[in-house]
């Protein structure tokens, strides 16, 4: 008879195996038992952890003295491996021996039988008898695993012949993994690390990687020694720096603003985009009235990008020009120009650098995270990773695939550096994208989120006005209408040149009821900063609503049409079909409802209500529901 059980399925896949255990337990335990598991959880929280989750393992089981690991390539796991014990080895410089913890590892491939998240077979049984006879600090490997990363790895293997071991029929071939041979960090590392990453998400347009270079502060990656001489430093991701400006000759009042333009900008720039590195203004100082070479000139200050500018005096005014450079190839990748009055610059200067320095900021990251998209290999740093993920949301149009991807690289740089504003903002902005594109997702556990990553940016960007940005946008989704007024309040004060904080201002307005407030705003920050939002369409969807608003209709078409020219989202269609219906416009009404059905699938009055109901003062409320929630019944948008 053939029962039940028999006809169940194992559920089986292949798997790389990693067993781990702490060499000599019994006797650390005995030596000092708070100390030794301290100890324990610190290598576990800061090493250990971090590097499964880099190389995307799972952590299967802990017992009290070892871990066993389950990954989806031999490959991260050997290199997770070798991670892991020569970060103990540098952990234990310095401890004596009889205080030393060291692990033992074993890594086998084989099938495993998955059973309420455990794994059993034998694969594992032998990934076990492998770590056995691993030395302390050491690797010990199947035949299996050195035949399936040899090619693919530096390390050298060490023959330790076929292996009698406990309850294992036949015997298991071993080999030592030499942890001495091979570079510390190589680009195999960041290449295989990638194409995991790839792989995993399923970027199958970007599987030519990125740029292997780190931050200075995290180490650069090492190139191969073709030549005896050592090869020169590469410049670190987001270096640039800042030439003196240049000045009419012959009046020295001119020069000596130029002179001081320079500086302000220099500082300017360093406090703004913190994750740049500004070559000092004493260093750059010394190109003054000089011609220089754009290439000779990043090879001496080891920077990927050079700032060169001019002032000059124009009747009343003055007028800055400047320039971005890329220091590689000597070629020209931004440029803009800003003019004044005298009698403004005159009373502060420092305001007219601080409006180059948010073009120049966007400027540079734009640059940076094109040049990290285009290049092979991945490099190291948490600021890499998050150009990585900025490449991605791009590509990806902000899609939820694109948004999904792109936090899963800000997790990664935050496991780098847990202090990165720029890897908090980011995941938040892929959080309001799933909030607004993924009608299925856990709505509470996505403003839990925003809440927790919003204020964690706010502690370590208190002076910046992108966390209070981040902040506000936290707290209106919430509906905590006045706490959000009060965080961008803070960002306006942060931000008074930018624009930035004011055209968050202005979208608050639209949700107060405000939409005349957010047509006033919206200018004052365009006047400030006139490229302010304009990637993303954000200066005309925001008229485009308040127009809508306003019940003025044809301006409210017109804006929301440049907003979709500049930036394709669906949100800027749902106004408009509103916007069109209001107006009579039958045939425009059909395509774009077309548009928005394509973009957001089985669209109702009620799920764009159930979106907001957080969000909005009864002003706003009252004005939806004349203008915007009559415009899209009007154009067949259905109820429920």
């Amino acid at each position: 008879m053939i029962t039940e059980r028999a006809l169940t399925r194992d559920h089986r896949r292949l798997a790389a195996i990693v067993s781990a255990d702490v060499a000599d337990y019994s006797r650390l335990m005995g030596l000092d038992e708070s100390g030794t598991l301290a100890g324990l959880k610190a290598h576990r929280r800061e090493l250990l952890d971090p590097k499964i989750a880099e190389y995307d393992g799972r952590i299967v089981k802990t017992t009290g003295d070892g871990l066993l690991l389950e990954f989806a390539s031999v490959v991260d796991a050997v290199r997770c491996a070798v991670d892991v014990q020569r970060g103990m080895a540098e952990r234990n410089a310095g401890v004596s021996p009889e205080q030393r913890i060291d692990f033992r590892i074993g890594i086998n491939v084989g099938d495993i039988i998955i059973d309420e998240g455990d794994i059993f077979g034998d694969g594992v049984n032998v990934a076990a008898r492998l770590q056995t006879l691993a030395e302390p600090g050491g690797i010990c490997v199947s035949r299996v695993v050195r035949d399936q990363v040899l090619d693919k790895l530096s390390f050298a293997f060490e023959d330790l012949g076929a292996q009698e071991v406990k309850n294992i029929a036949r015997p298991v071939e071993a080999y030592r993994v030499d942890l001495g041979s091979g570079p510390a960090q190589t680009q195999g590392r960041g290449h295989q690390r990638w194409q995991r990453l790839t792989r995993a998400i399923g970027w199958q347009w970007l599987a030519a990687g990125v740029a292997a270079l780190g931050l200075a502060s995290i180490g650069v990656w090492a190139s191969p020694q073709i030549w005896k001489s050592a090869p020169g430093p590469t410049p670190p991701a987001l270096s640039v720096a800042i030439l003196p400006f240049a000045a009419p000759p012959g009046s020295p009042p001119n020069e000596q603003f130029a002179d001081a333009f320079t500086e302000d900008l220099s500082m300017a720039l360093g406090r703004n985009l913190r994750v740049a590195l500004v070559s000092s203004h004493s260093v750059t100082a010394a190109y003054k009235g000089k011609t220089i070479d754009a290439r000779t000139v990043g090879r001496e200050l080891n920077v990927r990008y050079l700032v060169e500018g001019e002032l000059r005096r124009a009747g009343d005014g003055v007028a800055v020009s400047a320039q971005l450079i890329d220091a590689n190839n000597a070629t020209q990748v931004w440029s803009d120009r800003l003019e004044a009055g005298t009698a403004e610059v005159a009373q502060d200067k420092r305001d007219l650098a601080v409006q180059l320095t948010q073009r120049l900021r966007d400027a540079l990251l734009d640059a940076e995270r094109r040049r990290v998209g285009t290049q092979q290999g991945a490099g190291g740093s948490a600021m890499e990773t998050v150009l990585r993920a900025m490449n991605v949301l791009d590509i990806g149009s902000g899609t939820l695939r694109a948004a999904h991807a792109a936090r899963k690289l800000c997790d990664i740089a935050l496991l780098l550096d847990p202090n990165l504003l720029t890897a908090l903002l980011l995941r938040g902005s892929t959080l309001e994208i799933q909030r607004q594109l993924d009608r299925h997702a856990d709505n509470n556990w996505l403003l839990q989120e925003m809440d927790e990553d919003s204020k964690r940016a706010v502690e370590v960007g208190r002076d910046d006005q992108r966390a209070w940005q981040f902040r506000a946008n936290a707290l209106l989704v919430q509906g905590r209408m006045e706490a959000a007024l009060n965080a961008n309040d803070e960002a306006v004060r942060l931000d008074a040149t930018g624009g930035g904080a004011l055209l968050q201002r202005a979208w608050l307005m639209v949700l107060m009821g405000r939409p005349a407030e957010t047509l006033a705003l919206v200018d004052k920050a365009t006047a400030l900063n006139p490229n302010v939002g304009r990637g993303h369409g954000s200066v005309e969807f925001y008229r485009c609503s308040a127009f809508l608003g306003l019940g003025r209709y044809d301006d409210a078409v017109a804006a929301c049409e440049k907003s979709v020219a500049q930036c394709d989202r669906w949100v800027t269609h749902l106004v408009l079909v509103a916007a069109y219906a209001q107006n009579g416009a039958a045939a425009q009404v059909a395509v774009e409802r077309a548009e928005l059905l394509k973009w957001r699938p089985g669209f109702t009055i009620a799920s764009l209500k159930a979106l907001d109901r957080n969000m909005g003062a009864p002003g706003f409320h009252q004005l939806a529901e004349t203008h915007l929630y009559a415009g899209l019944r009007e154009a067949g948008i259905p109820e429920n």
